[in-house]
């Protein structure tokens, strides 16, 4: 009896053990499905909310009962449309009739990953309280000190002068009273003339003089280079504040080289067109901006896009390097580029507003945040950036 019960409690346990790792097999990759998503879907989808096409988080609910039919609407909507499939007639008149990419490609468990991730960005995030350090700036970049530093001289210099002034009247009362000669101004110049021979008096002039005409002169210097707050006219009104922040298109989606590349890349018109090909008329220009897009598109011709962000020749930075090992956003350097109808330059960018960055932020290992900065990691060598 003792070793059957024995034979039973192990039998359990396997079984219990087999369906556990069934279960972790099978269970859906949000991250694999956010990639998946941002690749092939963020074009026309969005996880809450209509873009192109209907919100995808609560999909999998929905058809829970009938998988094999959205796998099968996936991976070849029209066709399922064209064979009369009432369902798809259905969902394709439902939305205007709109032709929907078909991903043949996509397996069963990468489409159960997307709906998955599309489930989990729904569900309410917790308030993230931005903190300014996030976008570290050097304070003596900021012309304004020097600036200060010329105002304080100029006040010092004046209070002297009004000291003079009431010292000299002060003296000429009491010589009145005193029934002396009254005090000239002659003899105000003879005594300030004293007062600027004294070598003491002209070492601290010529010291606050030259210590002002530095302040300006590295003021003036440092923003050589420097394009904070430029905002060129672009040859099409393009809003990100109508792209990235009211339909959240991911910035990955147009800059797709900002994971692989030093540079973020900005996107052809036929990026552009997975859109717009279905989309003609925009809320706030009408067809008139979007009448530019699809006029490239078909003869050819590349927008001319003015660049914004440009760093000298001699400082090298890779996007790649910020975005995928030190997982910053793109807000930390470029701003709530979410909130721009236009967008501009909204960091210095200057070398002392990078080295900031590197001595402040914290270096993670395997997603942990340690109490290494990057500047213990050599994040301030010459050669890191200059080479």
């Amino acid at each position: 009896m003792n070793l059957r019960l024995r034979a039973s409690f192990i039998y359990s346990c396997l079984l219990a053990l087999f369906f556990s790792f069934s279960l972790g097999l099978n269970a859906q990759d949000i991250a694999a499905g956010e990639k998946l998503f941002k690749a092939n879907c963020a074009a026309c989808h969005k996880p809450v909310g209509q873009l192109v096409g209907p919100q995808l988080s609560g999909a999998a609910a929905k058809y829970a009962s009938d998988k094999e039919w959205l796998y099968k609407w996936v991976k070849n909507s029209q066709a399922l449309v064209k064979s009369g499939d009432a369902k798809a007639v259905a969902l394709y008149e439902q939305y205007n009739k709109q032709l929907m990419q078909a991903f043949p490609t996509l397996q069963n468990e990468e489409i159960d990953n997307i709906l998955a991730y599309a489930d989990d960005a729904a569900k309410p995030k917790e308030a993230v309280t931005v903190v300014d350090g996030a976008t570290p700036s050097d304070p003596m970049a900021d012309p304004t000190i020097y600036y200060g530093l010329l105002i304080l001289v100029g006040v010092l210099l004046l209070i002297a002068l009004m000291l003079v002034i009431i010292t000299a009247t002060l003296i000429t009362a009491v010589r009145a009273k005193e029934q002396k000669e009254p005090f000239r101004l002659a003899d105000v110049i003879e005594q300030t003339r004293l007062i600027l021979q004294n070598r003491w008096v002209v070492t601290s002039l010529a010291v606050l003089l030259t210590i002002g005409g530095l302040g300006k002169w590295v003021a003036e210097a440092r923003t050589i280079s420097l394009h904070q707050g430029y905002m060129p006219e672009q040859p099409i009104k393009f809003s990100h504040k109508l792209h990235a922040g009211q339909y959240n298109i991911n910035c990955e989606y147009c800059h797709s080289g900002v994971t692989k590349s030093k540079s973020a890349w900005i996107p052809s018109t036929n990026v552009c067109m997975n859109c717009h090909k279905y989309i003609q008329v925009g809320p706030k220009y009408g067809e008139t901006e979007i009448a530019k897009v699809l006029a490239s598109y078909n003869d050819g011709v590349p927008v001319e896009w003015v660049r914004i962000h440009n760093l000298p020749d001699h400082a090298y930075f890779n996007h790649a390097q910020h975005v995928v090992v030190g997982g910053l956003a793109c807000q930390t350097c470029h701003g709530p580029i979410q909130e721009m109808e236009v967008v501009y330059q909204y960091s210095d960018l200057g070398m002392g507003w990078c080295v900031s960055c590197h001595r402040q932020t914290k270096v993670k290992v395997l997603g942990e945040e340690t109490d290494m900065t990057v500047e213990d990691m050599g994040g301030l060598n010459c050669a890191r950036c200059h080479y």
